[in-house]
């Protein structure tokens, strides 16, 4: 019973402590909900806006990068012809090809091994753990490590 009363009391003194909203104070909370909805509305206007430039911009630069990339096809094409030219574009691999061709397409190694013997000189890159060999310049086999 103790308890009940105290609880009672304790409500009572809570209720009493809140502030009465008059018809006042609700017209100034509204109006300012009001002005800062609208600014809220405008910023979202202007972050759209900007969304919308970005993406024509996205739009352009995907654009020069295609063109750019057609560009440099077109180089390997001209430099080793028209089929070994994709095939180097694309960075694909094959037996036969040459150091010239692996490192028009992948780039330059982490690390070249080179051993020069009587019967060949044989090179291997390495590309992470990718290991390339080749004999004489020729590629002959390639492996990716574990």
């Amino acid at each position: 019973m103790k308890n009940i009363l105290l609880i009672i009391f304790y409500i009572t003194i809570k209720l009493s402590a809140q502030p009465i909203i008059n018809f006042d104070n609700y017209q100034q909370e509204r109006d300012s909900l009001k002005k800062f909805q609208s600014i809220l509305l405008e910023e979202k206007k202007l972050l759209q806006k900007n969304i919308d430039s970005l993406k024509k911009e996205s739009s352009l630069i995907d654009g020069k990068i295609d063109l750019l990339n057609q560009e440099i096809e077109n180089l390997y094409i001209k430099k080793f012809g028209r089929e070994i030219g994709r095939r180097i574009y694309n960075k694909q691999v094959w037996k036969g090809m040459t150091e010239k061709m692996l490192l028009a397409s992948w780039g330059k190694p982490d690390k070249i091994e080179k051993n020069v013997q009587k019967w060949g000189t044989f090179t291997q890159y390495y590309y992470g753990k990718v290991t390339f060999y080749f004999r004489d310049s020729k590629l002959i086999d390639f492996e990716e490590g574990k």
